[in-house]
């Protein structure tokens, strides 16, 4: 079933958030004192990634320490990692307004649906014959087909332009909600109000 629109922006309200918490990671990992509490906690040398498996049972394959010590101090994995919970909002979110045929298609939406798409082509922009269709287009940003090819994220677009979509594609699923609702207006500050008369 199809979410509402107001169920996709608290749905993005919260991705964003977890995007905030998780990426704290990366600072710890480059923390000497983050890294001993781990160890007087249990994570001896020895110590693997513990994953549980459908049938109860455990994935053990990954040694903790190894991983951590791959990755301190390595720009590229902060990019990568990044990188990678930013294509899962995108994907995530793309899924939900897609099931919802991107409502009423504004410029702003169609943006977002060529990003999604970028993400499912390996971080790069890839339009079949005649796209784009519709205006696409967020702030300076515009979706054309000179761009087919060229890598999205971190290149057109950084972190911060897209928690700028996000925030702007959150407000405007909003209006719809209320829209929908009938008997709620969308003020100025964000709020839903009883409508007048």
């Amino acid at each position: 079933m199809a979410r509402t629109p107001g169920e996709i922006a608290i749905m993005l309200d919260r991705l964003q958030g977890y995007f905030a918490a998780v990426t704290t990671g990366i600072l710890l990992l480059n923390d000497e004192a983050a890294l001993q509490l781990l160890s007087r906690n249990g994570y001896d040398p020895g110590a693997r990634v513990r994953l549980g498996r459908s049938d109860n049972s455990y994935y053990e394959g990954i040694p903790f320490w190894d991983s951590i010590r791959a990755v301190r101090g390595n720009s590229g994995f902060n990019l990568d990692y990044l990188g990678s919970q930013l294509m899962t909002i995108l994907t995530w979110v793309g899924d939900e307004l897609s099931r919802n045929n991107y409502f009423d298609r504004t410029p702003e939406l169609e943006f977002f649906r060529h990003l999604r798409n970028a993400v499912s082509h390996g971080n790069l922009f890839h339009f079949a014959k005649g796209e784009p269709k519709r205006p696409a287009r967020f702030k300076g940003f515009e979706i054309t087909p000179a761009l087919h090819g060229r890598a999205f994220l971190f290149e057109y677009m950084g972190a911060g332009d897209l928690f700028d979509l996000f925030d702007h594609v959150k407000a405007h699923l909003r209006t719809l909600e209320w829209a929908n609702q009938g008997s709620v207006a969308a003020p100025q500050g964000g709020r839903p109000e009883a409508a007048e008369g």
